[in-house]
């Protein structure tokens, strides 16, 4: 009687194989997480040269997109260009009804204040600049 060869398991085909399987089922997993690891570095690099261009080329708001009158000037409820003269008229009149000591809010009369040295160093500026144009 002939007995059938017994194959003893595992044997190298078997090992072979199983470590090759391993190896795509462990290994290929890893490789694409370091290299998207990499990938993924590169590309925030790449964004940070970016936004830093973008930065760096902006040209301030086009002229379609301002306020007509700038508005510490609008408070006083003048148009655009006014004089230093006009404004410090508009200015007293304002201030005659919010000063504290006449029962004005402190509050607002501060914030009065403070638009009235906005308008005043603009008005000044466009005057130094038209004068400057003129001559």
């Amino acid at each position: 009687m002939n007995h059938p060869v017994q194959h003893r398991w595992p044997d190298t085909y078997d090992t072979v194989a199983v470590v090759a399987f391993l190896a795509v089922v462990l290994v290929l997993p890893v490789l694409g997480y370091v290299f998207a690891y990499v990938d993924i570095r590169r590309y925030l690099l790449s964004l940070r040269r970016a936004l830093s261009t973008i930065v760096y080329r902006d040209m301030g708001t086009p002229e379609w997109a301002r306020p007509r009158v700038p508005r510490c000037v609008a408070v006083f409820g003048l148009e655009w260009p006014c004089s230093e003269d006009e404004l410090t008229q508009a200015y007293r009149r304002k201030i005659k009804s919010l000063h504290p000591d006449r029962g004005g809010d402190k509050r607002r009369f501060l914030m009065l204040q403070r638009h009235f040295e906005e308008a005043l160093d603009i008005v000044r500026s466009q005057q130094t600049t038209t004068a400057g144009r003129h001559s």
